[in-house]
């Protein structure tokens, strides 16, 4: 007999004492720090000129680590030709400049991020065995740089100039939380050359201001994913060793998962494919509560067939300790 789905949302508090070994973050939870972090995607931020737009539309993609890629492909194509590389160039710093420009207006300022914040979320993710995130902005990686006194994360950005090294991803202590980046972050970086994947630190922390370290002649483009279907994203994946390790990872994870602030939506079918791998398992999914309990139903039920075999769980997102209200940072 099938169970008759209603609008209800336990608490958190009823599920916490049971064990939920594995973490999966979405946007909802940058969302709930910082209000700029709901625009629609970076492609429809950014002010791109005619010519880059041009090389999106070409491309047939949104994405911009291909629109970057193509642009530097052309670089070296027109050198070897000797032919002037004045226009991709320019091309490529417009692209590079709007991208981080589009980061620049969403992104919550490093000065407005408050330490108890840093706190609250970092403590919170430190007590996983495993975090999966699906989001590229600074928010998870600021926390964890700013209480690195405190809590135990590693994100396999280890071997010589912080790269990662599919040959080295033994973590050392069983203590450690083992944060995955799924989608690339704004702080991570990809060799053309080599296909090296590895990530830019800063002493201040702050790494808003990076786009001069990636230029038309520069092996090196930033490491996300910014397209907004799951095919074409899939394909991101599949050219980085980094990401292919921890969507890997995410498949092969059996656990008990709670899934916060990500909807598991059409574009991320990718994840809910990893998610599906493996035995039957709990997860609990974190859903913002809403008056409109006939919206509350139909958001369950397409998650219930998404999960399928699943034992789902539905809590109320502002009721997990990442979720409170009052972690939202006042705008300016």
């Amino acid at each position: 007999m099938t169970t008759a789905i209603d609008s209800d949302l336990q608490s958190w508090l009823s599920l916490q004492e049971d064990d939920w070994p594995t973490l999966l973050v979405g946007n909802g939870l940058s969302i709930n720090l910082w209000a700029g972090f709901s625009y629609s995607s970076l492609y429809q931020s950014a002010a791109l000129t005619t010519a880059a737009q041009s090389i999106f539309n070409e491309l047939g993609t949104t994405n911009f680590e291909q629109c970057l890629e193509c642009l530097h492909h052309a670089n070296i194509a027109l050198s070897a030709l000797n032919e002037s590389t004045a226009k991709v160039d320019q091309t490529y710093e417009d692209v590079r400049d709007a991208l981080f420009t589009a980061v620049g207006l969403v992104h919550v300022p490093w000065e407005r991020f408050p330490q108890d914040a840093h706190d609250a979320l970092a403590v919170a993710i430190n007590g996983y065995d495993a975090v999966f995130t699906t989001n590229y902005d600074l928010s998870l990686y600021w926390s964890q740089m700013q209480t690195t006194k405190v809590v135990d994360i590693v994100d396999y950005f280890w071997a010589a100039g912080h790269q990662f090294d599919p040959a080295d991803t033994a973590v050392r202590s069983s203590r450690s939380t083992r944060m995955h980046y799924l989608h690339g972050g704004i702080h991570l970086w990809q060799d053309n050359q080599t296909g090296e994947n590895g990530k830019w630190t800063s002493g201040r922390g702050r790494l808003l201001d990076i786009q001069g370290k990636y230029g038309p002649g520069i092996d090196r483009r930033p490491l996300f994913v910014s397209e907004g279907t799951a095919a074409a994203k899939a394909r991101t994946i599949r050219q980085s060793t980094y990401l292919s390790f921890c969507l890997e990872q995410l498949r092969m994870d059996d656990k008990p998962t709670v899934v916060f602030g990500q909807s598991l939506a059409d574009q991320d079918r990718h994840v809910v494919a990893a998610l599906m791998h493996g035995p039957t398992r709990r997860i609990a999914v974190s859903m913002y509560p809403t008056t409109d309990d006939a919206a509350v139903i139909a958001e369950k039920a397409r998650i219930l067939g998404a999960l399928g075999r699943h034992k789902v769980e539905f809590f109320d997102s502002t009721s997990y300790p990442i979720g409170a209200p009052s972690l939202l940072i006042p705008a300016p």
